[in-house]
């Protein structure tokens, strides 16, 4: 407690006194300085997200260069930040100690920092708050245990861990490696670099006992804690954006699709259709596309591709439509009793000569009659899947869109709205492109005309340049298996899949760039599904 009183008042004595070094307010103190060793702190307070580098000095001579970036319980106590601003350096020869009482730090571009009120002689190896590893088992499954761990005392660490099935019999290691798996959830929520997880599958899957028995720990350690929300099922897929045709009944001007060469339209057939059910148990609610770039009420088999699919996986059902085709009522009653997790439905504007000029080919009159029908089937219906609006913000809908946003929430049935940005292609028009896309201050006024929405209700997603957002810094290769339902960021699992009717499939995922640049959207593999005798297997080799 005493400690912890003297670094309370060293930490204000600092707030109050910050080092005065040109363009940077820096904070902290030499707390130890002994014949052996030299150990404090020291932060940036306009960047209190940076470690600041550093310099250990003896009369003009260097002994060490580094950066106070080791992690300290009792410095997020008192109030320092995260705590990841601390320092400890030994050095090689004991100095004499008149030699000791000469030692400065010094933070790179700055002065030397000063010594503590109480600052401490004695040698002290480093052990401030050491094995202070922070993680969880997020995933345990028969088949795979998923998670993240990092060691706070070294953030740029990847930690070793051990997989154990333990029983009365004794235990068994599973697999020995290294928690080194980059996840692009973990990097949008702080978790360091985001390269800390884990996620590791055996070929013979447990019994729900044995799954039960299985803890992660750090090598030589304890076991990582289970999190709150441990998910027992096997998700290996994040999800699968499948198209189960090759083409639209419009040709929208903005479209990411350019089908100047499409001549005809192609329909999956009923055997790769199979073929991709045997997939379903390995995606989670939502994530098992019937459409991503194309209209799938072109398939004369769209419902009976739906009635095919068990009725335990149904809330992994959604496609986008763009509700232009005339479709009977029956179907609009069987979309309502479908069981299906929720429809995206894409609409620009109100107005009849807004609508058909961003919906090229559509007539808005049979838009609205489609429209009516089923929020009239789906109101009905006891359990209808949800309605998820989807719009492209231009100029011409631009001051009309929050009160649009509006309308879909309170009376067209919305679970979410989302307005976004057009990803370019050179196909696109340059009339339209100079026409209708948005400058920088239209998105900043369209932002703040929805910004008193529920983000998770209502979506803005906007240009890369405008956006904060890493997962809009995708290259052009990945731009062409978006739309996605939720956020890329968002989803927690390791492998992302497009489809396309012939059953052409290839699995992707994110890697790290570094160097601050965007991080790379990669293909892993490429098979045909009707081709692999056991698809999992697949996965699970890539």
């Amino acid at each position: 407690m005493l400690i912890k009183r003297l670094l309370r008042r060293t930490a204000e004595t600092a707030a109050a006194h910050g080092l005065k070094i040109p363009g940077r307010r820096l904070q902290g103190f030499v707390d130890a300085r002994s014949t052996r060793h030299v150990a404090g702190w020291v932060r940036d307070l306009n960047d209190p997200q940076a470690r600041v580098a550093f310099e250990v000095m003896l009369d003009g001579r260097s002994l060490h260069r580094g950066v106070a970036e080791r992690f300290s319980q009792t410095l997020v106590a008192v109030g320092v930040g995260d705590g990841a601003h601390a320092f400890h350096v030994t050095f090689d020869a004991a100095l004499t100690q008149e030699q000791r009482d000469r030692v400065e730090v010094v933070p790179q571009g700055g002065q030397a920092l000063p010594l503590a009120p109480q600052l401490d002689a004695r040698f002290q190896p480093w052990s401030g708050d050491r094995g202070s590893f922070q993680g969880y088992v997020d995933e345990r499954s028969t088949h795979h245990v998923a998670g993240w761990v990092r060691d706070l005392d070294q953030p740029g660490h990847r930690v070793a861990i051990e997989v154990v099935l333990g029983g009365a019999a004794g235990e068994r290691v599973l697999h020995r490696g290294v928690a080194d798996r980059f996840s692009k959830h973990l990097q949008t929520i702080g978790i360091g670099d985001g390269q800390h997880g884990f996620y590791i599958a055996w070929d013979q899957a447990l019994t729900d006992a044995e799954r039960d028995l299985v803890s992660v720990r750090v090598a030589g350690g304890t076991a990582l804690e289970l999190a709150p929300e441990l998910r027992t099922a096997f998700w290996p897929i994040a999800h699968l954006a499948m198209d189960i045709v090759n083409n639209c009944n419009l040709r929208c001007p903005f479209c990411i699709v350019d089908y100047a060469e499409t001549k005809r339209t192609n329909f999956m057939s009923d055997a790769t259709f199979d073929s991709v059910l045997r997939l379903l148990p390995y995606v989670g609610p939502a994530n098992f596309w019937l459409s991503c770039l194309h209209e799938p009420t072109l398939h004369p088999q769209l419902l009976d591709f739906i009635d095919r699919v068990p009725r335990q996986y149904r809330d992994k059902l959604f496609y986008t439509t763009n509700l232009a085709k005339r479709m009977p009522a029956s179907y609009f009653a069987a979309l309502a009793e479908s069981g299906m997790h929720h429809i995206n439905i894409s609409i620009e504007s109100f107005d009849p000569a807004v609508y058909e000029k961003m919906r090229k080919g559509a007539r808005h009159r049979i838009f609205q009659e489609n429209w009516d029908a089923l929020l009239a089937a789906f109101a009905a219906a006891p359990a209808p899947p949800r309605l998820r609006y989807n719009m492209m913000a231009y100029r011409s809908n631009r001051a009309d869109l929050p009160g649009i946003v509006q309308t879909l929430l309170d009376e067209k049935q919305a679970w979410q709205v989302e307005a976004r940005f057009t990803y370019d292609r050179s196909h696109i028009p340059a009339e339209f492109r100079a026409e209708e896309f948005l400058t920088a201050d239209e998105w900043a006024v369209l932002q703040a005309g929805l910004a008193h929405h529920d983000p998770e209700r209502v979506l803005l997603v906007l240009p890369p340049e405008q956006s904060t957002d890493p997962s809009s810094q995708r290259d052009d290769e990945a731009l062409q298996f978006v739309p996605a339902a939720v956020p890329w960021h968002m989803a927690p699992r390791p492998l992302q899949i497009s489809m396309n009717w012939q059953g052409v499939m290839r699995v992707y995922g994110w890697e790290p760039s570094g160097d601050r640049r965007p991080d790379r959207f990669v293909c892993y593999a490429q098979a045909n599904v009707q081709m692999l005798a056991d698809p999992l297997r697949f996965l699970m080799a890539v």
